[in-house]
């Protein structure tokens, strides 16, 4: 009796999946492995103590910074020739968003669902709309390992790192030039992109006689995306001077946001002491756990206790932050369940 035929694709996700099940199962185990022994009582009292004022100022900044998180992805879509509202961005970017938080790491995930509501819901080509948002994540990832960089540097330099002194500059100098040889490598045409997601998909999915071993079109749409991304950027060179501004303001929103919370909970931090919380903080969602699960909760607290501050206050700025965190999830839940299922129908946001 043969075995029912199954598609590389449909192979590839299915281990995908798998690993991200083994990864939220190891995150909720960090988490209640960080949180037992965690002064439940004092970081309760410091959110009791905010008031309703202070949690309205919060919201207000976050809707600010949501048209300042999108305004790199806006322009890049205008460049492109293919323009979209700033307001139906935000809303593809909340759902987008929505989807990549429950997914390994912050910049993966909901990156398809972008592309797709480009297409679907914008009519733009699938080339136009992936590189849009290829071109957005890059320049994201290159703004956060700069600042990331600059902070653990400054910090070291300083001797006020709470970190291990001895590996903070060799890993600035990898990351820096991983980023660099992916950048060139991109705008020489060399399809960085496509090239490592072909290994990645050739290292998860063993090549045999009956199958064939490509992602197929979907890589072919990457190709294209990447091949007008390198013409794009030497074209238009003061696309990446604007979409990088627009990247240090969405920076500056994050510490002023960081320093907001912490000062409305009775602790104003001074500024080295906000360059290392917000590093922490950060660098948690940078790891592979989805939403930085069980690494914020263990990171946070023990960094406010090193500076002198009482873990309570770490644990109060991880509850605040789980808390601001899952209402944006559930709203952008909400848009991606209607723009699934309500394709032929108004958008709950206007073109």
């Amino acid at each position: 009796m043969s075995t029912p035929w199954k598609s590389p694709g449909t192979e590839f996700r299915t281990t995908i999946t798998g690993w991200r099940g083994l990864l939220l199962v190891l995150g909720l185990a960090l988490a209640w492995h960080a949180l037992r022994d965690m002064p439940w009582a004092e970081a309760w009292g410091h959110l009791v103590g905010m008031g309703p004022y202070a949690l309205l100022v919060l919201l207000a900044l976050n809707l600010v910074m949501l048209p300042l998180m999108t305004a790199r992805w806006w322009q890049i879509s205008r460049t492109l020739g293919a323009p979209v509202g700033i307001i139906p961005l935000c809303a593809y970017r909340c759902a987008a968003n929505a989807i990549s938080y429950l997914s390994p790491g912050p910049h993966f995930g909901g990156e398809p669902l972008s592309v797709y509501l480009l297409h679907k819901q914008q009519s733009i080509s699938l080339t136009s709309a992936t590189t849009s948002v290829v071109l957005d994540r890059l320049l994201e990832l290159l703004a956060s390992i700069v600042v990331l960089s600059i902070i653990l540097i400054m910090l070291t330099a300083t001797g006020r790192s709470p970190f291990l002194v001895g590996w903070t500059l060799p890993l600035v100098i990898v990351l820096l030039a991983v980023l660099v040889i992916f950048l060139v490598a991109l705008f020489t045409n060399r399809h960085p992109l496509s090239r490592i997601l072909t290994l990645v998909y050739k290292m998860v999915y063993r090549r045999d006689e009956k199958t064939s071993g490509t992602p197929g079109a979907r890589l072919d749409t990457i190709i294209q995306g990447e091949a007008l991304a390198a013409s794009l950027g030497r074209q238009h060179p003061s696309l990446f001077l604007l979409a990088n501004l627009f990247s240090l303001g969405q920076w500056l929103g994050v510490f002023v946001e960081f320093w907001l919370m912490a000062a409305f909970m009775g602790h104003p931090l001074s500024f080295m002491q906000l360059t290392a919380v917000v590093m922490t903080a950060r660098l948690a969602f940078l790891t592979p756990l989805p939403a930085g699960l069980g690494v914020l909760e263990a990171t946070l607290p023990w960094l406010t206790a090193v500076l002198g501050l009482g873990s309570s206050l770490g644990l109060s700025l991880c509850l605040l932050i789980r808390l601001r965190d899952i209402c944006f999830s559930v709203a952008g839940l909400g848009l991606t369940m209607k723009y699934l299922t309500c394709l032929g129908k108004a958008s709950t946001v206007y073109r």
